[in-house]
């Protein structure tokens, strides 16, 4: 019986720092340490990570958020991508896929249909694979979105029904 190279385990307090060293060197924003502990304080939001491991490595990390829209609201509802990040010597390996086929089933599983993310202007490599994925660019280019950031500060929002 042969054993799958790509594994996903679950985010723990135990190996955050990890998936944040993952997501800081990835991705051309760093986040706050704030940002990855409040995974763990049961706050309101409905958070799901997961790290990506080739071998034994962890090579990749994907945070989303569950957006439920009760009210009727301007706010979409479905599941937004927060992080997103595979290191590069371990991309085209199967790693992105399987963690976006953990994303798609919590979406799923909380009954929604849509997924969300905003990927860099700049950023071709990424729109391409979102793309390929079946994502498609929603509304206008936001501008001045990233802040913080080494690459472009624009973004789109990409989007996947399910």
């Amino acid at each position: 019986m042969s054993r799958n190279l790509v594994n996903l385990d679950n985010v723990y307090s135990n190996n955050v720092g990890t998936f944040q060293k993952i997501a800081n060197t990835v991705l051309n924003v760093t986040y706050p340490d704030k940002f990855f502990q409040e995974q763990f304080d049961g706050g309101k939001e409905t958070l799901f990570a997961q790290l990506g491991y080739y071998g034994e490595v962890a090579v990749g990390a994907v945070r989303a958020q569950l957006i439920s829209n009760k009210n009727g609201g301007v706010k979409a509802s479905g599941v937004y991508i927060q992080i997103f990040a595979v290191l590069e010597n371990y991309r085209g390996k199967g790693v992105g896929s399987q963690l976006l086929k953990f994303v798609e089933e919590q979406c799923k599983a909380h009954f929604q249909h849509n997924i969300y993310v905003h990927v860099a202007v700049d950023n071709e490599k990424g729109i391409q694979w979102y793309q390929r994925k079946g994502f498609e660019q929603e509304g206008e280019v936001l501008k001045n979105y990233y802040k913080d950031t080494t690459g472009a500060p624009d973004a789109l929002i990409l989007k996947k029904s399910l």
